[in-house]
């Protein structure tokens, strides 16, 4: 059973504060049912996505100022009514527009219809209508945590933003300028900056000689860690999700922390998420945007399986898991219920159906069972594969091929067995001949 552990905070009772925390609690409410497809409430899942809807409060606070004006001139003059509140609001609108779009539609058409939709101009105004993109921008990126935006200044190029856990360091990245990107559809700007994580085409063949075969006992992570020395990242960008660096110095893994995020939008039978509509109406050269609606569904259950293919399936795994990586993949001292599951317990149990989207096995294909991450794993298995034990220590703890340990660690046994049984036949030897000497004084 699981509860509620993000922090508490004291209010005080006055009624209009009352009122105030329920409308904020109503909108920020909306927003997350809005973001996730619409569908059925599911309470096993509610505490991950408030540390989701607490992450987004974060980064909508890091916009407050370049954004107020906006806010006033959409909603009036609204004393009762705070800034995370009318944010809300606004965002819910514009993931309802751009959940309706088409393959071809622009930020820029997004502007127009905010503008008609709250009977307002600004496209006239560049300060007022480049603030309004970045808005629009950065909305996608929080109502899909594809990506963190980042926000300098109006005119200033639309940047992205990772921030290196349990650290003050950030790395920022510029997307593209934000007047030509704004008149480029949406699923274009995403998809050419690496924003949009699916293959394309669905399927492609790896290159000649790669295997696409995935084993549990190659790329469970205590293996990778003793053997490899990989260490795990643990992020907020959902396109970030099992990328590794295998040239750099911490070999680091890069993890997505909120699962329940992508266990909702695939258990949803709503209305469609924006993170789908995303994927569908991304634009590239293959020419596959009349794809399958559930490409994004496949995606997030590819995201789900590499948990346990990483952690859950393996026990020494999942007691690294519980001892060390769970304390790094809180977010504000808080972990998704669903993350801890996964990567911590053998079996994943009462999550309102999340556990049916797991199809465990103890070899998976790459292209098969992880469609669009299978590139970024096969990537690993490859640096799997190509460590060596270093000294015998890491040979004995090398569990990548089970049969080869098992005969290692039986003649070791056997050895030191035969070599204790020579010594003590030896004892003995000397002990029946002091007997006997004794004997014949």
């Amino acid at each position: 059973m699981y509860y509620n552990t993000l922090p508490r905070i004291k209010l005080r009772t006055s009624r209009t504060c009352t009122i105030k925390l329920d409308s904020l609690n109503e909108t920020r409410e909306s927003f997350i049912n809005i973001c996730c497809g619409n569908g059925e409430k599911r309470c096993s899942l509610d505490n991950g996505l408030r540390i989701f809807a607490a992450v987004v409060e974060m980064q909508m606070m890091e916009y407050e100022t370049a954004t107020t004006d906006i806010l006033n001139i959409f909603w009036g003059s609204q004393p009762e009514t705070t800034y995370l509140e009318r944010q809300f609001r606004t965002c819910s609108k514009i993931v309802s527009l751009i959940r309706s779009s088409t393959v071809q539609t622009t930020i820029d058409d997004i502007v127009k219809q905010l503008c008609d939709y709250f009977k307002v101009s600004m496209l006239n105004d560049n300060t007022h209508g480049n603030a309004l993109r970045h808005l629009i921008f950065a909305v996608i990126g929080w109502s899909t945590m594809l990506y963190t935006p980042t926000f300098k200044s109006a005119d200033s190029d639309f940047s992205t933003t990772m921030k290196y856990q349990n650290t003050q360091w950030f790395k920022k990245h510029s997307v593209a300028h934000v007047t030509d990107s704004s008149r480029r559809p949406i699923g274009a700007v995403l998809r050419n900056h690496g924003l949009i994580p699916i293959a394309c085409p669905l399927g492609a063949e790896s290159s000649e000689g790669s295997p696409t075969l995935l084993s549990v006992p190659h790329l469970n992570f205590y293996s990778l860690s003793k053997i490899g020395d990989v260490t795990i990242t643990w992020v907020d960008n959902l396109s970030e999700h099992c990328k590794f660096d295998r040239y750099s110095r911490t070999k680091q893994l890069k993890l997505f922390r909120l699962p329940s995020l992508c266990a909702t939008i695939c258990l949803n039978r709503g209305d469609e998420a924006l993170i789908g509509r995303l994927f569908r109406n991304h634009s590239c050269q293959q020419k596959c945007q009349a794809r399958s609606e559930t490409e994004a569904r496949s995606y997030l259950i590819g995201v789900l399986l590499s948990y346990r293919l990483i952690f859950g399936q393996h026990a020494l795994s999942r007691r690294i898991f519980r001892e060390r990586e769970r304390e790094n993949a809180k977010w504000n001292g808080s972990i998704d219920p669903l993350l801890d599951a996964l990567c911590g317990q053998e079996y994943v149990n009462g999550f309102d159906g999340a556990e049916d989207l797991l199809r465990e096995r103890g070899v998976y294909d790459a292209h098969i069972n992880f469609p669009h991450l299978g590139e970024r794993l096969m990537d690993l298995a490859d640096y799997s594969v190509t460590q060596k034990p270093r000294n015998l220590l890491e040979v004995w703890n090398d569990q990548r091929d089970p049969e080869r340990l098992f005969t290692f660690k039986a003649v070791i046994i056997i050895g030191v067995l035969t070599i204790i049984l020579g010594v003590l036949q030896v004892f003995v030897g000397v002990a029946q001949i002091a007997v006997s000497l004794q004997k014949q004084t």
